[in-house]
């Protein structure tokens, strides 16, 4: 079905099958992280399988944050904007669980608190504001910076979508340089200093975000050109192999997992733009409405907000279980 124009749309089934995509691909990483000893480290015989299979799974933010753009551009590309109303909704399906998964993680850890993996410990309010209250829940805070900046990135893409697009790039680009994210991170801002907590900006995600409003017109380009297509899957597989490779080699030169698997890497910028244009133009093309074909990663798409919220802690229970 043609919409404004375009010929390759996302339906609401595919949304949910990416969703499904991307929250795996987080379960992968932080399973394997929560394994010890750690498989990343030098000497370990499974290495390059975790790193690969942690290298692979980092389009999972990028997509989510790009299914964000998406879905927002979408709907308020055909209808006008309030102001009002946009906040209200974006609070109502997200603060909620948020805040209840926030007390769930103060409380985890005020009991137990060697699960915490935090070194800087803020009050509650902080927490949340930062989102502090576990490590991965730095995107709630990050994704509404998002929703803040929507309304002038929608006035702004309508007008020419395609310098919005590069200047979300360059910001994105530069203010990684600016933070030296290639190497180690910031270190003089208490609560900014960590690789969780340089997420928090969303200006490390800013560049997916407007991809997600640019998707339709990169799916258009490849209905038009199948050769480009063609190409850029053969690209997604040589920026995988380049970003899994150089990971490997940082870590064999002795620099700390962390920092050498992270998502503010300008190869994993690029394996991850060119990734969710291919994964979502793919999923478009063939997902179907068969509810039964795809029940399973529906599902989990569905979820996919409180499975995200709230992974982490029955993973540290299932750990700690096993230890």
């Amino acid at each position: 079905m043609k919409k404004n124009g375009y010929q390759t749309t996302l339906s609401l089934s595919g949304t949910q099958v990416l969703k499904a995509i991307a929250i795996l691909g987080v379960l992968l990483i932080h399973t394997l992280s929560s394994v010890q000893p750690s498989p990343f480290v030098n000497g370990s015989q499974f290495q390059l399988l975790v790193v690969t299979l942690d290298q692979l799974s980092r389009i999972c933010v990028p997509l989510f944050v790009a299914l964000s753009g998406y879905g927002l551009f979408w709907k308020y590309s055909q209808e006008k904007l309030s102001l009002k109303q946009f906040f209200k909704q974006r609070i109502s399906k997200t603060l909620p669980l948020y805040v209840l998964w926030s007390a769930i993680f103060a409380l985890l850890f005020y009991f137990v608190p060697t699960w915490d993996s935090a070194t800087l410990q803020p009050n509650f309010i902080w927490k949340l504001i930062l989102g502090r209250a576990d490590y991965h829940l730095y995107f709630v805070p990050m994704i509404f910076q998002l929703y803040l900046l929507f309304p002038l990135l929608l006035n702004t893409f309508k007008k020419n979508p395609h310098l919005t697009f590069i200047t979300a790039v360059l910001i994105q680009l530069i203010w990684w340089w600016f933070f030296s994210y290639q190497g180690l991170t910031v270190s003089s801002w208490k609560y900014f200093a960590g690789d969780g907590e340089q997420y928090i900006w969303c200006t490390n995600w800013i560049a997916y975000f407007v991809l997600g409003m640019y998707l339709p017109r990169i799916w258009q380009f490849f209905d038009s050109r199948a050769l480009v297509f063609r190409s850029s899957v053969v690209l997604v597989i040589l920026f995988a192999v380049l970003v899994i490779l150089s990971s490997q080699n940082a870590i064999q030169t002795g620099l700390d997992p962390l920092y050498a698997l992270k998502f503010t890497r300008y190869p994993l910028l690029i394996y991850s733009v060119l990734g969710v244009s291919v994964l979502s133009y793919f999923v478009a093309k063939k997902t179907t409405s068969n509810q039964q074909k795809n029940a399973l990663l529906l599902y989990i798409g569905k979820i996919s907000y409180p499975l995200y919220l709230g992974h982490t802690f029955f993973l540290r229970i299932i750990f700690n279980f096993l230890r």
